[in-house]
């Protein structure tokens, strides 16, 4: 099979260099076609390391129509693996949530993406966050002493090891309570309600879309049931 698609994409080559006029349908199939040669250039060495040494080549495809998407580890007994694109979810006072599609796995690991987050607060609402909670996926003293020197005043990023947390007691147990709000918003988006959970996209930047979307739907109900709790209004829907 790889022999085959290998001869098929040396003829596939030269045809779609000569540009012959096309409208309309044959352009978007030309356009498809050529997507599908490109990537199948960088799919094709994949395959053959795989049957070489029967190890999965470092940043494999997992879909030839959109090579974007990649290999999640969750180390989830049910879900030990996933194929998408990896999200940094920032959840603001009172519940609402702020959504962050990497570009590739390596982009929001959480050593970065515990900075970045701050950094979008800032960019969003012209200041730092008073207080901040993170777990200890993101803890360094360089990004403790980076959020301080950024106006975070209470920086609770859950320490690794015998490190002391840099915060009191009190506001521990405050900021601990409030990360754990977090997996609740993540939770309610993942339902069928929002879809942001197997978006029907047909590209990665349809599934960002999706997953804008989603959280967009998730704050606007949330803003609506607080203004009919303000106003003592039953909301339904």
């Amino acid at each position: 099979m790889a022999n085959l698609v290998e001869s098929t994409q040396a003829q596939l080559g030269p045809a779609l260099e000569a540009r012959s006029q096309v409208s309309k349908y044959g352009k978007v199939a030309r356009d498809k076609a050529t997507q599908l040669h490109e990537t199948m250039k960088r799919l094709l060495p994949q395959i053959r390391y795989w049957l070489r040494t029967g190890k999965v080549a470092v940043d494999k495809i997992v879909s030839i129509h959109m090579p974007e998407l990649y290999s999640i580890v969750r180390g989830k007994v049910a879900k030990p693996v996933e194929f998408g694109l990896s999200w940094g979810i920032t959840r603001l006072r009172g519940g609402y949530l702020l959504a962050t599609m990497a570009t590739n796995r390596r982009e929001l690991l959480d050593t970065k993406f515990v900075v970045r987050a701050v950094d979008q607060c800032i960019t969003l609402f012209g200041k730092a966050p008073r207080a901040y909670a993170y777990d200890r996926g993101g803890h360094s003293l360089e990004n403790v002493a980076e959020l301080k020197r950024k106006g975070v005043q209470e920086v609770g990023l859950a320490p690794r090891g015998r490190v002391a947390w840099a915060v009191s007691e009190e506001m521990r147990e405050e900021l601990v309570r409030e990360r754990a709000l977090i997996e609740g918003g993540i939770g309610t988006l993942k339902t069928r309600r929002y879809g942001f959970n197997r978006p029907r996209a047909r590209s990665a930047d349809m599934m960002g879309a999706y997953g804008q979307l989603a959280v967009l739907g998730f704050n606007l109900n949330k803003l609506v049931r607080g203004l009919a709790e303000r106003n003592e209004v039953v909301a339904v829907g």
